[in-house]
């Protein structure tokens, strides 16, 4: 298959080549970091607690790739409060109906790694994978910051949103339009549905 530049309305731009194309149909695991992926890489200060804000089209980009059988994890440097917006986030997502135990035909949990940073994140996705049955080559992660570079090298298909620092987006196979918080999991989502051939629209959403 020759280069092909493929750009999609659902937000999201690369070449495609033979090697991306099976690359992205085996991908069996994606992992995202929490603050400047899920959440803008901001942060409202104030008693008794931060605030943050998300898309709720990242939501529904976490749906589809469950969807599809993709094991889903965040893996996070903050822990204890500092961790509550994306532990809350979390528990919400393995409180959709579609969560149902697996034996009854439901998605997989979504699981979550607080206080894992640098090479410890690499622990972290190590254990998610192993107990997952994948892979690090059936994974990807995307991250935003020099705290991602670690991961980003053991995976298969490293991601970054829009706003990531340039020597993280340098590492990457797939950069999406849009920024952590405001639609980049979505994004990344889209190109993997697209990528395999399937219509979005033919899939649950929660």
């Amino acid at each position: 298959m020759p280069d092909i530049a493929l750009r999609k309305k659902e937000g999201f731009i690369m070449r495609i080549t033979t090697r991306m194309v099976t690359l992205v149909n085996g991908i069996r695991a994606a992992l995202f970091d929490s603050d400047g992926v899920m959440f803008p890489n901001t942060v409202l200060m104030g008693a008794p607690y931060k605030a943050k804000y998300r898309s709720y089209y990242d939501g529904q980009g976490i749906s589809l790739l469950r969807a599809v059988g993709i094991r889903v994890a965040f893996i996070t440097n903050e822990k204890g409060d500092s961790a509550a917006a994306i532990r809350e986030t979390v528990a919400k997502f393995n409180a959709l109906p579609s969560s149902a135990p697996q034996t009854e035909g439901g998605w997989a949990p979504v699981a979550l790694y607080e206080g894992y940073g640098g090479p410890k994140k690499v622990e972290a996705a190590q254990h998610f994978l192993a107990q997952s049955g994948c892979t690090p080559e059936q994974s990807s992660y995307m991250g935003d910051d020099l705290v991602d570079v670690p991961l980003l090298r053991a995976v298969a298909l490293p991601a970054a949103p829009a706003q990531a620092e340039e020597v993280v987006k340098q590492l990457c196979l797939f950069v999406s339009e849009r920024e952590g918080g405001t639609g980049a999991i979505r994004d990344f989502a889209n190109m993997i549905l697209s990528m395999r051939n399937i219509d979005p629209t033919t899939l649950p959403t929660q």
